[in-house]
Formats: structure tokens, C-alpha cells, sequence
């Protein structure tokens, strides 16, 4: 098993772990729950983590989760009504409501 990925954000890490099984790699998600024990622990060993199960997996994984970083890297717009910065996904803004024009 090799590990391919960690997040602090356990649901960036879910997705990462569903992303590679739809492309048929396998993979084993540990540290799923291990946030209760970061009183005993560094905080960032608590972190969920998705592992290879086949290390010959690696390269094609890693250009996946490339990809998927890549596509959450779009530039964000400025609200024309309120001037609230508003990330790429969003067709309205979060602040005011306004349409993205």
C-alpha cells in the first residue's frame, strides 16, 4: 500500500478516494474517524488519508488528483453589486445574490 493523499478536510478526501475508485483504482481510506484523537496527536496525523492498494496505480492516480486540484484552481469573480469575492462554481453571488454578468 502506498498513500496517495490527506487532506484536513475530510470531504476533499472522500471525494478524492470516490474520484480514483470510478476509474478503477483501488484504494483503502484510513484515519476516517481519527479527528477525535487530536488532543493526543499532532493534528495533521488525525488527517483522513486515501492509500493505494496496487503501488503500480501511483502515476495514474496522481495525474487524477492533479486534474481535480487543477479544476478547484479556477479564478474566481468580484460581485458587481457588493464587490464579494466568489469563487469560479458559483453563478450567484454568496453575499448579495446578484447574478455573475
Amino acid at each position: 500500500m502506498k498513500l496517495i493523499y490527506t487532506n484536513e478536510n475530510r470531504i476533499m478526501v472522500l471525494n478524492v478516494k470516490n474520484v480514483l475508485m470510478s476509474h478503477g483504482i483501488d484504494v483503502r481510506l484510513n484515519n476516517e474517524f481519527a479527528s477525535s484523537a487530536s488532543g493526543g496527536l499532532a493534528p495533521f496525523d488525525t488527517w483522513p488519508e486515501v492509500w493505494l492498494l496496487n503501488k503500480g496505480d501511483f502515476d495514474k492516480a496522481k495525474q487524477i488528483i492533479d486534474s481535480i486540484s487543477h479544476e478547484s484552481n479556477l479564478e474566481s469573480w468580484q460581485c458587481n453589486n457588493c464587490k464579494e469575492e466568489n469563487d469560479q462554481s458559483f453563478d450567484f453571488c454568496w453575499s448579495c445574490h446578484a447574478e455573475n454578468t
